[in-house]
């Protein structure tokens, strides 16, 4: 089998082209695009960008809230990103306090404390995947 490198080339752009049209979010480099919106993992979490201006739109924790706002933006429905916004707030939180609660776990010598911390990394964890998929009923039709 031959390997053309031209003929890649041309089959990528005629993907990507196509892959432009419709809401399906596809990598690209090292970011992941939804039509006009570009998604990049940042330190503080993940920005969205604008391609067509260049702007920053948000920045947002974790990758389920970028591409639920980035298929929003898409679909021109920007009265539920405020919602998806509360909801990556949510699964910021309840990150954060199983973080905290799984050091107190690991570092605690208390039976009582250990105890007390596994029910509250429990909590949280729970918590977290409960708003993570809430935000995914925003990504997917029902």
């Amino acid at each position: 089998m031959i390997y053309n490198e031209t003929l890649a080339k041309e089959l990528e752009s005629i993907v990507t082209a196509g892959l432009e049209q419709l809401p399906i979010p596809y990598e690209k480099g090292n970011s992941i695009r939804l039509k006009f919106v570009a998604i990049r993992k940042h330190k503080n979490g993940y920005k969205l960008f604008n391609t067509k201006t260049n702007s920053h739109i948000v920045t947002v924790f974790c990758k389920t809230a970028a591409l639920a706002i980035a298929k929003l933006t898409v679909e021109s429905r920007f009265n539920d990103v405020h919602k998806v916004k509360q909801l990556d707030n949510k699964v910021n939180k309840y990150y954060m306090d199983a973080v905290f609660a799984k050091r107190a776990l690991e570092s605690s010598n208390d039976p009582i404390r250990r105890d007390s911390s596994e029910i509250k990394f429990d909590i949280a964890m729970d918590a977290a995947w409960d708003s993570i998929a809430e935000l995914e009923t925003f990504i997917f039709d029902k």
